[in-house]
């Protein structure tokens, strides 16, 4: 199966979108992001593989909800771990 014949097995989304999830997934892995806004804190988690990290933040959501906080906002991020380019830089 070439290129094109996935491009049309995936409901015909346009080369771009596939394009983009694809870019997606190149990172290091994810880190879920926990953010409670009436104390200001923030709190990362990870770092984890993409359905892990999914699996955490559900986790986690469920745990706020029962604990009656439902305002925290849990997200999935991904990470990028320094390059040798970059740590040269500082």
């Amino acid at each position: 199966m070439d290129a094109a014949e996935v491009i049309i097995v995936l409901n015909e989304r346009p080369a771009v979108l596939l394009a983009a999830a694809a870019d997606l997934d190149e990172c290091d892995g994810y880190v879920v992001l926990v953010f409670d806004p009436e104390t200001g804190e923030m709190d990362a988690h990870g770092p984890y593989e993409g359905v892990a990290a999914t699996l955490r933040a559900e986790e986690l959501r469920r745990s706020f909800d029962e604990d009656d906080l439902p305002d925290v906002v849990v997200r999935v991020s991904r990470l990028h771990l320094p390059t040798e380019e970059s740590q040269q830089i500082w």
